[in-house]
């Protein structure tokens, strides 16, 4: 079993350590796991949001990865029998591709994930920001959203940045009770173009399993997405829980391998930013 998308407590919505999780790791069979600190890189929110090191609260822009680095490399000696790869969520805003790009190439990372959890600088996926986006949603409609939040996703996709894209329609969850089925209606097209933009641009797509958690109890996104990915030529695809707790490690990875079993699909990893499948 193997694990794409796990959050330590680097994190500031995660708990768990890095060893923490790969004690976890060994504890419950995962052969492989990658972790992948989020990385909220935005100016415009730099008063919300930073990472954690030690306990304590540091800027996006501060030397974290360094720290966060020394975490991976010292659980790699200490579990010499689990592979440990270092990665990173980078939350996507339009416009800070060059801040992004010289992140990422100060730092060897093995796994870069796109995340994309905020639209015009304000987040989609947090509780404290989530009414006031839906108000804003709810008076412009379905149409524009989904607009918006594709246009974010063909942007990412098109930046040459990432590896993969994680959780496709994560939207599902904080928009979906807002506008109902009229959401998928809206959706629908725009996701069937975007995995045609993912197979263009060499870029991957997650099937996060967070959702099974969820009252949902579907991946993100769910099956018919992933058989569209794959017919539109996408060949890299990664399982990921999502996991913000040590717990959830692992949780729903054979449900997501055997989706992809079933497409005659096998989920990647992934080396220095190489995928192998």
């Amino acid at each position: 079993m193997i694990d794409y998308h796990v959050h330590p407590d680097f994190s500031h919505d995660a708990r768990g350590s890095v060893e923490d999780y790969c004690r976890r790791a060994v504890e419950i069979g995962v052969e492989e796991v990658c972790f992948t600190t989020h990385y909220e890189p935005d100016p415009k929110r730099a008063a919300i949001e930073h990472v954690v090191v030690g306990g304590e609260r540091r800027a996006t822009d501060s030397d974290w990865p360094r720290h966060y680095l020394s975490a991976i490399e010292e659980s790699r000696r200490r579990f010499s029998g689990l592979v440990v790869r270092a990665g990173v969520e980078v939350g996507y805003e339009k416009g800070l591709d060059g801040m992004i790009a010289g992140f990422l190439s100060r730092y060897e990372f093995d796994f870069v994930l796109c995340g994309n959890h905020h639209l015009d600088h304000v987040a989609i996926t947090a509780s404290a920001e989530l009414d006031a986006f839906r108000e804003t949603c709810r008076q412009r409609g379905a149409e524009w959203f989904a607009e918006a939040f594709f246009d974010y996703v063909r942007a990412a996709a098109n930046s040459g940045l990432f590896d993969c894209v994680a959780h496709l329609d994560i939207y599902r969850k904080y928009v979906g009770p807002l506008f109902g089925p009229e959401l998928d209606v809206v959706c629908r097209d725009r996701l069937l173009q975007v995995v045609k933009d993912l197979a263009a641009a060499g870029v991957g797509l997650e099937v996060n399993t967070a959702g099974l958690r969820r009252r949902g109890n579907e991946t993100y996104p769910p099956e018919w997405v992933v058989r569209a990915a794959r017919d539109a030529g996408v060949t890299v695809f990664t399982v990921g829980s999502d996991a913000h707790r040590p717990e959830d490690l692992g949780a729903g990875i054979e449900t997501a391998c055997a989706m992809l079993a079933r497409l005659g699909l096998r989920p990647a990893r992934f080396s220095g930013r190489r995928a192998t499948v």
